[in-house]
């Protein structure tokens, strides 16, 4: 296949990814495209994350395969090669028969642990826990009701409420009307809960995120009403019933499942909303809001066909990596990601880079899975699509400008 920064064929092997560059420019391109390597799922790249909180030298990309489920992890040396971990988790072993069509995997914002976030197998919520390659995830089984994963962030949780010990970073899934952390293992019994309410009402949270306020931090959650409302920190800890909000701000926008909080900076979010994979609106939502205030900041941006997002940041600047896997290229139902600044005073109209395959082919789902991987102490962008992960080692925005340098040693 063909990026729209390069041209690049793809072959891969057993347990290593390699590919032949055969532009006017070999040795200078910009981007590699790694296909789907040894493992068994059918369908690799649903979603994907970064696997190190940092990366002097070399990256590592955790990648998740549905129809057949697995975990795993390409290696990129500090040259750029790319070679599938040894570590490979087949979660059908795990009770993950299926996986959502937009599964969550979270990366801890203070390590180099990532997080997948399934239904269990039906009779509760799987969460694994782990750095590949490294020790064997832990494996957290949270019995509770309903099953299904709706949301989930990272958290920095108040003390354990069976022993009052402190907590790392943990994550807080919503599954219908209640919340649930995943505490370190083993999980205090019974497992806490804690119903999220406007007045009476749960709100069925769809996208949930995390604001610091002193040592905790404090929930949101952008409910299925379409309001944004901000919860105690005590709600990781369960709670009798259900908990009132804090704060709470109408953002005219319904989200659907795979909608996000992504953190801008210490005070401000993004979010992310797009409805059901299910529906046929593909209405979509851009907009940053005060974690303080939840009042929203700046213009919005309401391209249709979003589906996923995540925060680069590129010196001081930050930037949404916006995937948008059914948009038309070239007549070709091909997908595409566009690049918006983002800022505690806004989101940007128009995109600062656009990128897509530049041999577009239809049902190819390009950017239905994004993520910013540490590269060799830089963040680049890494994009999934139909069993193909391309990794960008340099980016130029649409002004001419470059986002960010090659990345890549010796080139």
């Amino acid at each position: 296949m063909r990026t729209a920064m390069m041209l690049v064929a793809a072959a891969a092997a057993l347990g290593a990814c390699k590919w032949t560059e055969f532009d006017d420019l070999s040795g200078q391109t910009w981007v590699s495209s790694t296909e789907k390597p040894g493992v068994r799922s059918a369908d690799y790249g649903v979603a994907i994350q970064r696997g190190k909180l940092t990366s002097p030298s070399g990256g590592a990309l955790v990648v998740i395969g549905a129809n057949q489920p697995t975990y795993s992890q390409l290696d990129y040396s500090a040259q750029g090669d790319a070679k599938l971990d040894s570590t490979i988790v087949d979660l059908g072993t795990q009770g993950i028969g299926n996986l959502d069509a937009q599964p969550i995997v979270l990366a801890d914002p203070t390590g180099d642990n990532a997080a997948l976030i399934a239904n269990g197998g039906g009779s509760s919520i799987l969460v694994l826990i782990g750095t590949i390659g490294t020790t064997a995830p832990e494996t957290i089984n949270l019995f509770v009701t309903p099953t299904t994963v709706d949301a989930a962030t990272y958290v920095q949780p108040p003390n354990r409420p069976d022993n009052n010990q402190p907590q790392p970073a943990r994550p807080l899934i919503a599954s219908g009307d209640i919340v649930t952390l995943a505490y370190v293992t083993p999980q205090p019994n019974p497992q806490p809960v804690c119903k999220l309410v406007d007045g009476t009402t749960a709100i069925k949270p769809q996208a949930l995120g995390a604001w610091r306020n002193g040592m905790y931090d404090e929930v949101l959650a952008w409910g299925a009403n379409g309001k944004l409302y901000r919860y105690p920190s005590s709600v990781s800890t369960g709670c009798v019933g259900s908990m009132a909000f804090t704060a709470s701000h109408d953002t005219g926008f319904s989200p659907g499942k795979g909608s996000q909080i992504l953190p801008v900076d210490a005070n401000h979010v993004l979010l992310q909303g797009h409805h059901d994979v299910q529906s046929a609106d593909d209405a979509a939502l851009l907009q940053v809001y005060d974690a303080t205030t939840l009042l929203p900041v700046g213009g919005s941006v309401s391209l249709p066909k979003l589906r996923t997002a995540a925060i680069l940041a590129a010196g001081s600047d930050r930037y949404v990596i916006a995937g948008y896997p059914t948009e038309i290229v070239d007549g070709k139902t091909a997908g595409q990601v566009k690049l918006f600044k983002v800022s505690g005073t806004g989101i940007e109209s128009s995109p600062s880079a656009t990128l897509n395959d530049a041999q577009p082919e239809d049902n190819q789902s390009f950017g239905r899975a994004v993520a910013a991987m540490p590269f060799n102490g830089t963040p680049v962008i890494a994009v999934a699509a139909d069993n193909e992960i391309f990794m960008y080692f340099q980016a130029k925005l649409t002004s001419g400008a470059m986002l960010y340098n090659e990345t890549r040693q010796g080139r």
